[in-house]
């Protein structure tokens, strides 16, 4: 973990001072840099750990990709002349404007990370944050942070039956954490142990097998992702620039195999061709979302 810097040290000193907001991945990679050029840096972060995205937005099964990551953002924040103040949120506990304008640092960089969830494009939906609406951002949150306790779950527990909309990775990733944990729920009441890690790695077909039982036994629906567009178009893998047609065919099958492996691995479902276009409510609450058709010309 970086070294941290205590609160009578944090005004800069030296001529060439810069303070980074934010120290995850592109936080570190910025004071890293400056660092390596004899510039004091002082990265100021809202959370206790320099991670972000990499901790709070990659669900807990990516063992082996977020140590890689935090050994990475560690070895940048530690590296001489770099000063990591955590638990500070610019704004709250440091005014922004004092920060640029009277503190004496060379530059300010803002590197505060991809915090906010793109909101569901339907008038009046945000209204029902917590009512029904729950966005990508605090669910994968709660879920990452369920088994340590350190948090408050509040609303976002897995529901069966439930309706995501997205397409790319971040949507298929809440799709499996609603299918698995209810997994786990439901093997449990038949006295069958197995967790959401054992389940992503093997998958929930080969686990229920192994078990004597299918997916219809557990009673199941299985969360639904909706996508505007075809599955082929799914941002899953991206077009090389300048590809040709063969070499774009080449990317949509490979997207498609992707999406087949995952519904099957991992009993979801995909319905393409589908964009929001209203909202159903019942008891101020929403329980539902109508879609229009769209079509790929």
């Amino acid at each position: 973990m970086a070294k941290q810097t205590s609160s009578d040290s944090m005004k800069p000193s030296s001529r060439h001072c810069v303070a980074v907001i934010g120290g995850a991945t592109a936080g570190a990679e910025v004071a890293g840099r400056l660092a390596d050029r004899g510039i004091s840096v002082f990265v100021f972060e809202q959370n206790g750990r320099p991670y972000g995205k990499i901790e709070d937005g990659l669900p807990r099964w990516h063992v082996a990709l977020r140590n890689k990551e935090y050994e990475t953002i560690d070895e940048k924040l530690s590296r001489p002349g770099i000063h990591f103040i955590p638990n500070t949120k610019i704004g709250l506990h440091i005014d922004f404007a004092e920060l640029v304008n009277d503190w004496g640092f060379s530059a300010v960089v803002l590197a505060n990370g991809a915090w906010r969830d793109r909101p569901l494009p339907i008038d009046g939906a945000d209204e029902y944050v917590g009512k029904g609406l729950v966005y990508q951002n605090p669910f994968v949150i709660a879920f990452n942070h369920a088994e340590l306790g350190d948090l408050d779950n509040g609303d976002y527990e897995a529901l069966d039956d439930a309706l995501i909309v997205g397409g790319g990775l971040a949507s298929i990733d809440v799709a499996k954490i609603h299918t698995l944990e209810l997994t786990v729920e439901k093997l449990k009441e038949r006295g069958i142990e197995t967790n959401v890690d054992e389940l992503e790695i093997k998958g929930i077909p080969r686990i229920l097998e192994k078990h004597g039982l299918v997916w219809e036994d557990l009673g199941l629906k299985g969360a639904t992702l909706y996508y505007r567009r075809r599955i082929e178009d799914m941002p899953l893998m991206s077009t090389p620039e300048g590809a040709d047609e063969e070499r774009i065919k080449k990317v949509e099958a490979v997207r498609r195999r992707m999406i087949d492996k995952s519904t099957s691995k991992y009993m979801f479902k995909v319905i393409p061709l589908s964009a929001p276009d209203g909202l159903i409510v019942e008891d101020e609450r929403l329980v539902g979302i109508r879609f229009r058709r769209t079509k790929i010309e």
